[in-house]
């Protein structure tokens, strides 16, 4: 995970691409995502994401 950077480091108002640890795991969200007030909102879907993500890397366009 050497590209990710710390959760508490994310920037508001930029996609981001997020990773969750879940069940020993770390896994990367496949859909960029952004920051802000109220917690996280999936870009792609416009809603509100209830997640805790551990890391964050700038969403590349090519990803969609």
């Amino acid at each position: 995970m050497s590209d990710w950077k710390p959760i508490a480091t994310a920037p508001a108002d930029a996609e981001l691409q997020l990773s969750i640890y879940d069940e020993g795991e770390y896994h990367a969200l496949v859909f960029p995502c952004r920051r802000d007030g109220s917690g996280w909102r999936d870009v792609s879907a416009n809603r509100p994401m209830p997640l805790k993500p551990t890391h964050w890397r700038p969403w590349k366009r090519e990803q969609k």
